[in-house]
């Protein structure tokens, strides 16, 4: 899909050139929907703008609802080293198809 978005990063503290893999479950309603892979494309292109490469990012494979404050949990991953973080983003923003999608990748990789 080629529609324009607007980015907007949160606090992206990042081990060496990190990357964001995904698991989000939204379920669709009468809003209007995109595929998670979307938000884990747009969410993977501001990352990749900020340190130069670009991440591997998995948001699920549901369909998220494009609501003002939808959040879908979504996992990077450390293409240099494997190493896996929390990485939550957040739909707001939302004009019709348009929409800001916010990223804050966590300091520490997960357990």
């Amino acid at each position: 899909m080629s529609i324009p978005h607007r980015i907007r990063l949160l606090a992206v503290p990042l081990v060496a050139a990190t990357a964001l893999l995904s698991a989000c479950s939204v379920s669709a309603s009468a809003n209007l929907t995109v595929p998670s892979s979307e938000i884990a494309d747009l969410a993977a292109s501001a990352l990749e703008e900020q340190v130069g490469m670009r991440p591997e990012m998995d948001c699920g494979s549901d369909s998220v609802d494009l609501v003002d404050g939808t959040q879908v949990d979504c996992v990077l991953t450390d293409p240099t080293t494997g190493s896996q973080f929390d990485a939550p983003v957040t739909i707001s923003d939302v004009d019709g198809t348009d929409y800001h999608v916010e990223v804050e990748v966590a300091e520490t990789p997960r357990g």
